[in-house]
């Protein structure tokens, strides 16, 4: 694997861990699902504002795609913290495991590209492993709606993942972040404003939403979005379906949220699954020569 994939390899990867993470930060806070995102989305355009290059980001920034890619970013980070609300926050990380899937499916008929029977195994396993977590769910726990609604999640973060990579050809990973970023939170602004939650919270909390902006919104989404310039998307997408398995190991660690031996055996497929695929994406890469650039 040459340096510029394996800084790029390695950076998803951390930042599949932050995603994971930022649900069990998320849930910590005691606000409303509208209040996080917005919080998360202020608070990360800020911290990215200092290192935007202005003559170069009116250059390369498509308005009308980054538009529509922040108001993805708000959607999916909305679904998400909502599920919180219903149950456990393994539950919801499990209905955004669907998220590879999605990238699967939509990425070559988007981009006119031959479909990899590979890619299509891995996607089956990775629904067998979600098949298994959510086995023993019950609709009066709130545990099929939480994954209901990371399913969403995970759908418009599969619309967003197809369009950063075409962001990626022209712009910075810190760009295309801010810009997400700045316009999600817009978007948002009207509802919040209405909402009247934010007016309420404490110094404390604002700290956190500070927290949760900065490390796990701007640093992760940064990197997530450098990796996509030199892995293919599909690849990302089947990493990034290790976000519920160190989703649900934080929870476990930090909330003390205790999932079915179920779960965690579903959760045991996925992490078996992505790493064979990655294995398998870096040796292609190796054997052919094919720098899989985006």
């Amino acid at each position: 694997m040459n340096p510029s994939r394996l800084r790029s390899f390695l950076a998803l990867h951390l930042a599949v861990l932050l995603f994971g993470a930022a649900g069990v930060f998320g849930k910590y806070i005691a606000l409303s699902a509208l209040s996080l995102v917005f919080g998360r989305t202020l608070f990360a355009a800020l911290c990215l504002l200092p290192l935007v290059q202005w003559p170069a980001l009116r250059q390369s920034i498509k308005w009308s795609g980054s538009m529509v890619s922040g108001a993805l970013l708000a959607l999916h980070w909305l679904t998400f913290f909502a599920s919180l609300h219903y149950a456990a926050v393994a539950f919801g990380l499990m209905g955004f495991a669907t998220y590879p899937i999605f990238v699967a499916t939509l990425e070559p008929w988007l981009f006119k590209q031959p479909r990899q029977r590979r890619d299509i195994y891995v996607a089956v396993m990775v629904v067998l492993g979600l098949i298994v977590m959510v086995s023993d769910a019950k609709w009066q726990d709130g545990s099929l709606q939480a994954i209901g609604m990371g399913a969403l999640s995970g759908l418009s973060f599969a619309f967003l993942t197809l369009t950063n990579r075409n962001q990626g050809k022209t712009a910075s990973s810190i760009q295309i972040a801010f810009i997400q970023n700045s316009i999600a939170c817009l978007l948002l602004l009207p509802m919040a404003i209405f909402e009247h939650e934010l007016i309420k919270i404490s110094l404390h909390t604002w700290i956190l939403l500070a927290v949760l902006g900065v490390v796990f919104t701007a640093l992760s989404h940064s990197m997530f979005a450098f990796s996509l310039q030199s892995l293919s998307a599909s690849l990302v997408s089947i990493t990034a379906a290790l976000e519920p398995v160190y989703g649900m190991l934080l929870a476990y660690l930090v909330l003390d949220e205790v999932v079915s031996v179920r779960a965690f055996s579903g959760a045991a497929i996925v992490i078996l699954t992505t790493s064979v695929a990655s294995c398998l994406h870096r040796d292609s890469a190796v054997d052919t020569g094919f720098d899989l650039q985006v």
